[in-house]
């Protein structure tokens, strides 16, 4: 009896430290708990469906506008003024001459020279002579081709008047012709004009006179249309000649 109350009593010693340990075990934590920070931004997830490391989204930013860049406006060009020229000033005398051809230097001795159409002189039969411009001799034989004397005045001027003189006996004088003016020397604009006169046919040596509107002008140019259709009798073929040309300020 004795015996068996003993083995009764150490289990039930067995038993309560059994119970004690297990419970001691349950409360326990079985591992470190986990640690876990706040992230931002999108969280990848990887390929067995666990989250992966947070990823910042890149954020889109506008490109700046560019100013556009300031074009310099152009300085204009200033209105071109004339020069303050008495009026009735001959200006042709102090202009640089172009002549569509000219003689040769044993024509000056002569007294044709395109340097002639503008020395003050009408005609001139002293020594040395001055009897005007002459085109070249001897290359012409239509009277339809243009010849033409260009006048570049010394300043840009307002001109009203132009006397165009026929040479000795109206010789060679041009039948057709046209007073023409440009700033430039290219653009040109008729301001007198005339058609199938008879001065050299009448031997008349009476001048031209064109009275205008008032024009600017820097470039004064004669030109003539069609040539006196008679052919010298010397072989020098169909001629322009002119004595002189007056240029006079308005």
């Amino acid at each position: 009896m004795k015996n068996i109350l003993k083995r009764a009593i150490s289990f039930a010693v067995i038993a309560a430290v059994m119970m004690m340990l297990f419970a001691a075990c349950a409360k326990a934590p079985s591992d470190e708990p986990v640690k876990t920070e706040a992230v931002t931004g999108n969280v990848t997830k990887s390929p067995d469906g666990d989250a992966g490391k947070a990823t910042d989204a890149p954020v889109a930013t506008e490109a700046p506008t560019q100013e556009p860049t300031p074009t310099e406006e152009p300085t204009p060009e200033p209105e071109p003024t004339a020069a303050n020229i008495e009026k009735g000033t001959n200006v042709a005398l102090d202009a640089e001459v172009d002549v569509s051809s000219t003689t040769g230097e044993t024509h000056v001795q002569w007294g044709w020279s395109y340097e002639y159409i503008n020395d003050g002189k009408i005609i001139d039969t002293g020594t040395p002579p001055s009897l005007g411009w002459t085109t070249a001799v001897g290359i012409n034989d239509d009277p339809d081709n243009e010849e033409w004397a260009e006048f570049r005045l010394a300043k840009i001027t307002n001109i009203d008047t132009v006397k165009v003189y026929p040479t000795v006996g109206g010789s060679f004088f041009p039948t057709s012709f046209e007073i023409q003016v440009s700033m430039n020397g290219r653009d040109y604009t008729t301001v007198a004009k005339v058609e199938n006169n008879t001065r050299a046919a009448d031997l008349s040596e009476e001048p031209f006179v064109f009275e205008f509107d008032t024009v600017m002008a820097k470039y004064v140019r004669f030109l003539a249309t069609k040539l006196f259709d008679v052919p010298s009798s010397l072989g020098d073929g169909i001629l322009c000649q002119v004595a002189e040309i007056e240029i006079f300020a308005a």
